[in-house]
Parts: structure tokens; sequence; C-alpha cells
């Protein structure tokens, strides 16, 4: 629940803290004192959009604060799946600037927004008039009614659940076998013709450079060939070629063995001249095999463009070529058994659809009892609301099967007596939709478990014996959940266990709002000053306040 809220350059709030109890806590003030104000600085720090509207005026920075105790074991154990420590203490801590930067710390860890939604959305509540307005929506209407019923209805609805999202995947296995059989039968030529286009052409990952280095080596060839006869006559085929002439030169200074320098450069001619006749030889091979054979260079381009043809159709590369050849394959077999295939299909999702039928029912049958349930408990809640010969009927409609079931589900309303139920938004006014909240949040305290919940002048256009009602549901709604009311109204107001007197002044030109929580006296004066709805209090008033505490 809600400790305390601290506010700092928010909206007409300059520097700002509020403690807050446990139980039910009363904002009271005027009318444009800044009640809803403290009720926008709390929305924000539990994640609302933020608004730069509300930064104080000539201010860069606006921040608010919310410390949480009494921690709910569900939002501890987020907390811990993000690593925040949290013993039994929360504290959020919210900024927005003039440049519109916005930082979120979780316990002092940044968090991002989404993630504070996560989490604060197990904590807090808020109720109001507009709130109401939920109620008029018919999308909402099976979501509540899935809520109230429990644990029972969400076990089935899994069921359900895992039921249509394994008839939606056999119907998509179903459906990637082609079609009709005529479609298939298509599909099988032409993947059965690329298949064996692939197949004929007997590719090799390794040939494309291969067959690259050979084209240029026989198109260079007559070159080579012209150049290596060049070479080899300056080498070894003329009389003075390069080994004849390191022959003759050896052979003359054979003489001189017995000079030992003269010998060793004799040595290293005679390396020279067997280093040169390897050379010739060398040459002269690669020059017999140089013939140009156009023939070959015919067959080796026209290899290459075969590759590159089937490049363009299938793949990149030859190793892209063989893959799509293979996914063919494994495509064309399974349309090749899509026959045996396709029974066999449908035959499991003849069983899943039977089977989802019986549960979809099911879970009908367990709504519809629900449902009854609700209907009765509504009624009695706006019995007590005084809201007499009120009648709350729950419509089912059947639909297509979904992962929700096979239901659709509108709340119908008539506020009187002798008059046909309607579609909820076609008849409830203001004040009976904020009752018809009211009744629904009592109904539903220990289905959502939020620990605070914030009732925002729900008792608006309630007086009377009404408002005495109203007070009572809120008391009760206080027993279990922390309760942050802005009211109006004198009873409602004096059933509180806290009080925060929320005040706007002018200050040196500025408007400053503060908010002060109230003794006991304190409080039975304020709720004087709403019953007199004047700045001066009579003694009637007093004492009429007093006796309504008395009721406490």
């Amino acid at each position: 629940m809600l400790s305390s809220l601290t506010l700092n350059n928010f909206a007409l709030f300059k520097k700002q803290t509020v403690e807050f109890s446990k139980g039910f806590n009363c904002l009271l003030g005027q009318s444009g004192a800044g009640k809803s104000i403290l009720i926008d600085a709390f929305s924000f720090v539990l994640g609302a959009k933020s608004d730069k509207s509300f930064l104080r005026s000539g201010e860069n920075t606006m921040r608010v604060d919310g410390v949480f105790n009494q921690i709910s074991d569900e939002c501890k154990q987020i907390l811990s799946d993000w690593d925040i420590e949290c013993d039994d203490e929360i504290i959020i801590s919210r900024t927005l600037s003039q440049d519109g930067k916005n930082a979120i710390k979780v316990n002092g860890v940044p968090v991002t927004l989404k993630m504070l939604v996560s989490l604060t959305s197990k904590m807090a509540d808020f109720c109001g008039q507009h709130e109401s307005v939920g109620l008029l929506n018919v999308a909402n209407h099976l979501s509540l009614l899935d809520k109230y019923a429990g644990e029972e209805v969400e076990i089935e609805k899994e069921v359900v659940s895992q039921l249509f999202g394994g008839a939606k995947e056999v119907k998509s296995k179903i459906s990637s076998l082609g079609g009709s059989e005529s479609e298939r039968a298509r599909e099988k030529d032409l993947l059965s013709f690329q298949v064996n286009e692939i197949e004929n052409a007997h590719l090799d990952v390794s040939e494309v450079e291969t067959l690259k280095q050979r084209f240029d080596f026989i198109s260079s060839s007559e070159k080579i060939f012209e150049k290596l006869s060049e070479v080899l006559q300056k080498i070894s085929e003329n009389r003075d070629s390069v080994t004849s002439l390191l022959y003759d030169a050896k052979s003359e200074l054979s003489g001189f063995s017995n000079f030992k320098e003269i010998d060793e450069c004799r040595e290293r001619i005679e390396n020279s001249y067997y280093e040169m006749q390897d050379v010739a030889e060398n040459l002269q091979a690669i020059k017999q095999s140089t013939d140009f054979d156009p023939n070959e260079l015919d067959r080796i381009d026209r290899r290459l463009d075969l590759i590159k043809s089937l490049s363009k159709k299938y793949g990149g590369t030859v190793e892209q070529i063989l893959d799509y050849q293979e996914k063919c394959q494994q495509r064309l077999e399974q349309l090749e058994q899509s026959e045996q295939i396709l029974d066999k299909l449908q035959a499991e999702l003849q069983q899943i659809e039977t089977q989802l039928d019986f549960e979809c029912q099911k879970l009908s049958n367990m709504r519809k009892k629900y449902a009854s349930q609700f209907e009765k408990e509504i009624t009695n809640q706006l019995e007590d609301l005084e809201m007499h010969g009120t009648i709350f009927k729950i419509q089912f409609e059947r639909c297509d099967h979904s992962s929700k079931g096979c239901d659709n589900v509108k709340f119908m309303f008539s506020a009187n007596q002798g008059q046909n139920v309607v579609d909820l938004h076609k008849t409830a006014s203001g004040g009976e939709l904020s009752r018809l909240l009211l009744a629904f949040k009592n109904i539903m305290l220990d289905k959502e478990k939020v620990q605070t919940v914030v009732f925002d002048e729900i008792d608006s256009g309630i007086s009377g014996v009404t408002a005495g009602k109203v007070a009572e549901k809120l008391v009760n709604i206080s027993k279990f959940t922390q309760i942050i009311c802005i009211t109006h109204t004198p009873v409602v107001a004096s059933k509180g266990d806290e009080f925060i007197l929320v005040e706007k002044a002018v200050t040196d030109g500025q408007t400053i709002s503060t908010a002060a929580n109230l003794s006991s006296n304190q409080a039975v004066y304020e709720v004087a000053r709403l019953i007199d709805e004047s700045k001066e209090v009579s003694e009637t008033a007093l004492l009429h306040a007093s006796k309504l505490f008395g009721k406490k």
C-alpha cells in the first residue's frame, strides 16, 4: 500500500510530502485546491503517460516519489526477477524535465516505463466516473466475468487455448501441402523440373574456380607458347645459349683445379649450368602442354554459362544451388506423400476440433454458472445502494471457436422496474454507472488483489440514503484494501480513517497548493464545512458532523 507521496514542482505543489495510512484515506478541500493533482501525481509515479503540463511554471524538472510497504509476494517476485532488492518496501522515483527526458527508478535501480507499469498494475487501481466507462465497453465484459469466475475458468481457458493453438497448427500444416490437388500437381511438376535441371548439371562446389583458371590459361596459350619458344632459344637451343656458354666456361676452368679460388668459381658455374638445364626442361614441358584447343575453350565457356544461369535462378553460389535442390527434393517427397499426410492431418484436426468443441461448451457452461452468481451479487449490491428494482443480466451469444472459447458476453441493464433490459451503455446514467462500478469493486475485491484503490469523486451526484450506502461500501472495501478517496459528500468523508486537507493559497504572487494530515477535531470541522458549503461553519453543521463521526 501507499505509505507516502512526495511531490517536487508538480503542478501547484512546490515541495510536499503526504502521509497515507492503512484503511480509508479521505482527501478533503475546496474544489480546485489540488486534490485531483495529488491523484495525478500518484498516477504519474505509477507509470501514467508523462505530461509536461504538470511541470510547475518556471521550473525545469518535476519529481514524484512514492513509498510503498506491505508488498505482495507477486510484486516481490517481479523485483527479484529484475535483480532489485526488496525487503518490505518499494520506493518509486520518477522525474520529467522540460526537455522531455524521463527517468524512473525502483529502489534506486533504473527501469523502463513498461517495466514500471507491469509492477504497479499489481499494486493500485483507479476508480472514478470516467473509469466506469470501461463497463460500457463490450470488449471488457468477457474478461470481467472470467476474472470474477476465477481459477476454475482460467484452468479451462488454458485447456481451450492449447487445443485452439493445436488446431491452428494442424490447419497450417494442411495449408502448407499446397491447397487443392490440381495446385499440388502443378507444384510437383515445377519442382521435378528444377530438381532434374540441377541434377543433370552434375555440379561440383570447387569446379568454378578451376574452370576459370583453365579458361584463362587456354585463352593465353598462344602467347605463352610464343614466349616460351623465345626463352628456350636463349637458354638452351642456340649455340650461343646460356647453357652452352656456361658449359664452355666451366670446361675452360677445369684445368685450374689446383687453384682453390678458381676451382670454387668453376663449381659455381657448373651449378648454374645444371640449374639452367633444369629450368629449360621444365619450360619445355610447359610448352608442350600449351597447345591451343578452341574446342576445350568453348566447352569451358559453355559450362561456366550453365552455372551462371543456374545461379540466377536458384542461388548465387554452387553451394546455394545444391541447397535449393535439397529443399526442392524434400518438398517434392512431401507432396508425393501428400494424400497420406493430408488424410492423417485431417483426421487429427477432426479429433482436435471435436475435443475443442467439447471443452468450449464446458467453458461456456462454467461461465453461465458464474454469470448467474454474478448477476445476483450485482443486483444485491445495487439494492444496498438504493437502486431498487434494477435488473442486471449477462447475455451470452455463441461465436466461432477462439483461444478464449465460443462465447460473446454482453452486460445488460434496466434501472427501473418494468423496463426491458438493454445494453448497459444505452441506459445507465453517470450516477448509476458510479454505483455499478462500486458494486463491481465490492464483488471483485478478492479477485483483483491490488493493495490500493483510488476513488476519484465516485460519489458525485449522490446524496441522502444512497450516499450512506456508498459510504458503507467504501468502508467494506477499506477493511481489505487501502482506499484513497476524493469526496465532497459529508457522510462518505466521515467514514475515513485518515484525513488529508488540500488547500491553495497565493504567496508572493505564486499559487501554491499544500496538503496536511488532520487531527480528529480538524476532520470534524472540515466535514462541517462540506455540510454548510461555506467558509463560515455553523454550530448546527459542527453538531451534525460530530454525529456523523460518532456513528463510525
